[in-house]
């Protein structure tokens, strides 16, 4: 990592991961394992410690049981769950954590996903706002560089975040709105792609798009998307629609919003990031 994109993360919000996963063995197992190996691979100290699904102590790494997933039979469903993050000590636990989810032998299937919390506790209506009506005019376009099992209503844990037709009309229901109450009353669950919810009880908004994954690339890639978005966010950059502008009218505009997260400032959308995810669409919609 150069010392230009230290300092950028280094300024960047703090942000938390829920890695829905596969494991061989089971929790008391997995956790002695992954503990064994932290203890060889990483200078931090990191360790981490099994958790009811219900536990929220953001302080420490937890592996916690997950029922809303399936093994199929083969396997156990779990979730690893980060304490809260930030900059290129967070970036550096994430990536040791992954590498032990690699040498256990992890794998994941479509009942997974990967969620990301990014903090934004300081946040008024405005910044959400903006957020929410970036997301919804880009949405189909990050369907595209999903699999079929997180695009549209495929998945009932990240539905479209509206789902109305017409992007005029949903930027017109998010500009109606005049508090984050008003905002998480119109998207009704939290199992949305972008969800309002987590704020009251995590002080976050919780990216549920992406499918699950154990893969550093494919997370990190990721990460910078959603630390990017907010950043947009937060300088309230304007986003525009015409009057006839259809949702799906954006799904192949993904190198259009990528331009546009690329000129944020401390933006960490930068030419590997625009390619990777550029690259991914085309091997998603041609395979």
């Amino acid at each position: 990592m150069e010392n230009q994109e230290k300092e950028i993360w280094n300024n960047l919000r703090t942000f938390g991961v829920e890695i829905e996963f596969i494991a061989p063995n089971n929790c008391s197992t997995t956790e002695a394992e992954m503990n064994h190996i932290l203890f060889e691979i990483s200078p931090f100290c990191l360790s981490v410690s099994r958790a009811s699904y219900s536990d929220c102590d953001s302080t420490k790494w937890r592996l916690k049981p997950d029922q809303s997933l399936s093994s199929y039979g083969n396997g156990y469903a779990m979730e690893l769950v980060s304490p809260v993050l930030q900059g290129v000590n967070g970036v550096q636990q994430l990536q040791h954590m992954l590498k032990a989810l690699e040498k256990i032998g992890s794998r994941v299937n479509k009942s997974c996903g990967l969620h990301v919390h990014v903090g934004v506790s300081d946040w008024k209506i405005k910044e959400f706002r903006n957020l929410f009506k970036r997301y919804i005019k880009f949405e189909s376009a990050i369907d595209s560089v999903m699999p079929n099992s997180r695009r549209g209503r495929n998945n009932e844990y990240c539905i479209p975040v509206l789902g109305i037709t017409r992007l005029k009309q949903s930027f017109e229901a998010i500009d109606d709105c005049r508090s984050a109450r008003q905002i998480s009353s119109l998207l009704r669950t939290r199992y949305t792609k972008l969800n309002i919810k987590s704020f009251w009880k995590h002080g976050t908004v919780e990216f549920r798009h992406h499918s699950g994954t154990t893969d550093v690339e494919k997370i990190m890639n990721w990460l910078k998307f959603c630390l990017t978005m907010c950043q947009a966010a937060d300088q309230h950059r304007a986003i525009k629609v015409k009057e006839d502008d259809n949702r799906l009218d954006y799904t192949d505009k993904i190198a259009l919003m990528l331009k546009g997260l690329s000129k944020v400032k401390n933006s960490l959308v930068d030419n590997d990031v625009r390619k990777y995810f550029i690259k991914r669409r085309r091997q998603l919609c041609t395979s």
